[in-house]
């Protein structure tokens, strides 16, 4: 079942009834997790079976059904608590601290045409929520083909939860193979099909390593000034954090809806490497850029567009990928400096140092087990005077972030 959630602004203010239920659900959540950490459980059967009781006495008026979600958020906080002490970090008693409740799809009725959510307080009580609904709203509200999962109930957005069968596998014709670095994903495409056909890709995000920089330096420059209000600086930070945030994902699902469209249209599977063991060991200044370097979001968002229309995504190792030649296989242990665009082998082979990557990881891949019709034979050589196929540049569909008032720092 794939799940997909959509953010539905509130149209006017909660009314006093959602606001006392909202309060109710956050404080049986933080109630649960204490009996839960008192009596040792995490999962919601065993929280329900030692809290549900009490915990009716104490909330008499709320639907039974949102006691039990309760439950199930409160089992969901304590096993990621759990998971840090296991992984010996130092985590805090987990507490709600702000008004938010969850409903299962059989504890409220959406009305997909005029966007309104009929929920119900208790007995003979309910409370009806106007939703803002724009054209990206509308096309999931109107695919019948989409069934609705839980609802998230915050102060001011409704976040829905919709819900599909996974899609039949798209019969996969072309392999893409993507490198990604810190301003750019660059990759080959080969065909199963046509043999000839073999191009080198880019798909271009400089704004994104900018846009962090930039919303980075305001951060220090806000600390500096605000030094002797800590609660100010706090806030102030925080309101710049989000808004440069923002803007980082606004550019990442560009970046994704560019490279699955194009595998789409295309009928391609997508080789992507497997980071997660990516740890920074470099400078100061390098670890702060590669530790904000949103890879895993980039490649979260590509690995569930790509699901939910079919396409197959496959992670592979990417070890030596940039040092090793794909001709003869040798590994160039020297260090190679930021200025190198270029990658050299004693053997003779010398192409661009990413798109040599992307080779690397598509002939790993292969031999990993990725299977296409017609199956996959290319000259790499093709790709050395191969002029490069430009899948995004913001310059297409986007837009400048920093205003005309900050300083715009290139980050190499």
């Amino acid at each position: 079942m794939l799940i997909r959630c959509v953010a539905f602004p509130l149209a006017c203010e909660l009314p006093t009834e959602a606001k006392s239920l909202l309060e109710d659900f956050r404080l049986a959540a933080n109630q649960a997790i204490r009996i839960g950490l008192t009596g040792r459980v995490s999962s919601r059967n065993g929280i329900t079976k030692l809290a549900y009781h009490r915990l009716r006495e104490e909330h008499p008026g709320m639907f039974a059904q949102h006691l039990v979600s309760s439950f199930e958020v409160a089992a969901s906080a304590l096993k990621n608590h759990r998971r840090s002490l296991r992984k010996r970090r130092k985590a805090a008693v987990p507490f709600f601290k702000h008004l938010m409740m969850k409903a299962e799809n059989q504890a409220y009725k959406l009305d997909r045409t005029r966007g309104i959510i009929d929920l119900p307080i208790k007995a003979g009580q309910h409370v009806k929520l106007e939703l803002s609904v724009s054209e990206y709203h509308r096309k999931y509200l109107a695919d019948s083909t989409l069934s609705l999962g839980s609802l998230t109930l915050l102060s001011d957005r409704a976040i829905v939860a919709f819900r599909k069968e996974p899609p039949r596998p798209v019969a996969v014709t072309s392999v893409i193979a993507l490198d990604t670095n810190e301003r750019s994903m660059d990759g080959v495409l080969v065909s199963g099909r046509d043999r000839g056909l073999a191009r080198s890709l880019r798909v271009a995000y400089p704004h994104v390593a900018t846009t962090q920089r930039c919303h980075h330096d305001r951060r220090k420059r806000l600390q500096m000034k605000k030094a002797h209000d800590r609660r100010t600086s706090r806030q102030l930070c925080h309101r710049e954090g989000k808004r440069g945030h923002d803007r980082v994902s606004y550019w990442v699902h560009q970046v994704a809806n560019a490279v699955v469209k194009f595998a789409e249209e295309r009928s391609s599977a997508i080789v992507l490497e497997n980071l997660t063991e990516m740890r920074p060991r470099y400078n100061k200044e390098m670890n702060r850029r590669l530790s904000m370097w949103p890879w895993r979001m980039l490649h979260y968002c590509i690995e569930y567009k790509a699901a939910w229309r079919g396409l197959p995504v496959m992670k592979v190792d990417p070890r030596y990928s940039s040092r090793r030649c794909p001709i003869c296989g040798r590994i160039q242990y020297s260090r190679m400096g930021t200025g190198q665009k270029e990658f050299r082998c004693e053997c003779g082979w010398h192409l661009d140092r990413h798109i040599n990557a992307s080779l690397n990881l598509l002939q790993t891949a292969i031999s990993g087990g990725l299977e296409v019709a017609g199956g996959l034979r290319f000259n790499p050589g093709a790709f050395q005077h191969d002029v490069v196929m430009i899948l995004y540049e913001p310059a297409m569909a986007a837009r400048w972030e920093p205003n005309g008032t900050s300083r715009v720092l290139g980050v190499g």
